[in-house]
């Protein structure tokens, strides 16, 4: 810790919001990065296996963002609340909301593991998996078990991330990133009898390990070293009725955004399997869509880093430092898309290659190109929804965020039904990209006038003051 008890992570985060967004997105794009690789990797060794196997990803897709969609509702909703505490120099209740939202995340994830586990297979029959449930289900009962070490690996990444410390959160994201990498192959294939050739179960057994292994720093950080500014309490975290409130008010919210998300998925799943291209469109959509969640990272960790900086300037009343840092992440997220959609438009004849490097899905590589290539037309907006969120998240008015996404989401479902009775799935790309671009400039709207209204109050508060 620096001078007055507040350690580096912590001042960067309370002094210029410019420099605060630079420091801190960095790392988080680093550690987003690397993560989604594994997403990428995943399914590239996957489709060796097969096109069936690479659709129960696919079909797995939703079900599986709704489980980090519950772990990271409670870490954002935990992240937003101690970022205000801190901002507001309220360190004790920081360290409590901490404490609390440790126990939440325990319960949380026994109840959702024993869930899943009653619901997965019948909701893969319902969602048109009966030709691949096999395969969907060595997947996803491994990830259901190892459900708890998801939601702390989400939870020890948020708490750091609202007390600054973006470099250790994207260690522990980076770490686990890098152990999957490693154990992919071995775990999946037989590799002339040096890997365990476990297939779909593999696949999930490395995920969940490098996932536990990762966690270990985050634990040796808060609970031995005890160098970090919040204090972590097991036992009797004194559990605070209004504390878990504010966790809630931003956490469920947030958690139902991912279910929103995934429902949005499901439904346009559900809507390329009646296509005359069958599992062929949905491998081409869920693999497309892990390219292109690379491709959002810089978005993704920008708006990480926003939660945390608005949400202390918040607590701290500081309102033009919240217009000062969300204006200049979205100039630096529509820059920095622009440029990305450019090198994506160029390369995408070779990417896909990733997808269709096998005799069993060589004939997706045509189509996976052209649906690329369509999509970058909306990548430069794509911030102003996802900036838009982080925004409302920081601010702890989670309804508007989650509004704001459910919105920009099933703005496209109508759109791809009607294109799905009469048009190719070409038309269906050009349809899903451009409400990609409308709704989140709707949203961007939304966003301006809340802080327009803020800063508006203000002044209001500066002018009854000085009177």
């Amino acid at each position: 810790m620096t001078g007055g008890g507040l350690t580096e992570g912590v001042e960067v985060m309370l002094g210029s919001p410019k420099k605060a967004i630079r420091k801190m997105a960095v790392p988080m794009i680093v550690a987003m990065f690397a993560s989604s690789i594994n997403g990428l990797v995943d399914a590239a060794w996957i489709s060796g296996l097969g096109q069936d196997e690479l659709a129960a990803i696919g079909l797995l897709f939703p079900l599986f963002f709704i489980l980090v969609g519950v772990s990271s509702g409670i870490s954002v909703g935990a992240s937003s609340a101690i970022a205000r505490y801190i901002g507001a120099k309220n360190k004790e209740n920081a360290d409590r909301t901490a404490s609390v939202a440790l126990s939440m995340t325990v319960v949380t994830a026994i109840i959702f593991s024993a869930i899943m586990l009653l619901v997965t297979r019948p909701l893969m029959m319902t969602i048109g998996g009966a030709s691949v449930i096999e395969h969907c289900m060595n997947y996803a009962n491994v990830m259901i078990i190892f459900a708890v070490i998801v939601f702390m690996n989400a939870l020890m990444s948020g708490i750091l991330r609202a007390e600054g410390a973006a470099k250790r959160s994207m260690i522990i994201m980076l770490f686990g990133a890098i152990l999957n990498l490693i154990l992919d192959p071995i775990f999946i294939f037989e590799l002339g009898g040096f890997g365990l050739g476990w297939g779909m179960t593999g696949a999930a057994l490395a995920t969940a390990v490098s996932l536990s292994i990762a966690t270990v720093p985050a634990v040796y950080w808060f609970f031995v070293k005890k160098d970090t500014y919040i204090t972590l309490r097991i036992g009797r975290p004194h559990f605070d009725k209004a504390i878990a409130k504010d966790i809630f008010r931003v956490g469920i919210p947030a958690s139902i955004e991912f279910m929103a998300i995934s429902l949005a998925v499901i439904l346009v799943n559900l809507i390329l399997v009646s296509t005359a291209e069958g599992t062929q469109a949905v491998a081409i959509y869920s693999a497309g869509w892990r390219l292109l969640n690379i491709v959002f990272i810089p978005c993704l960790g920008i708006g990480a880093a926003l939660v945390p900086i608005c949400a202390a300037a918040y607590g701290g009343r500081d309102n033009p430092k919240i217009k000062m840092a969300f204006m200049y992440s979205l100039k630096l997220a529509f820059v920095t898309m622009l440029t990305l959609a450019a090198v994506l438009f160029i390369t995408a004849d070779v990417i896909s290659v990733i997808f269709s490097y096998t005799e069993a899905t060589a004939g997706l590589h045509s189509m996976m190109t052209t649906f690329i290539r369509i999509s970058c037309i909306f990548l430069p907006t794509i911030g102003f929804g996802v900036l838009s969120s982080s925004l409302f998240q920081s601010l702890g008015m989670g309804t508007k965020a989650l509004l704001s996404t459910m919105f920009r989401n099933f703005i496209i479902i109508p759109v791809v039904f009607v294109i799905s009775l009469n048009g190719t799935l070409v038309d269906l790309w050009w349809g899903i990209a451009i409400m990609e671009i409308v709704g989140p400039i709707i949203v961007l709207m939304w966003s301006l006038l809340t802080i327009s209204a803020l800063v508006k109050g203000t002044r209001r508060s500066d002018r009854g003051e000085a009177c």
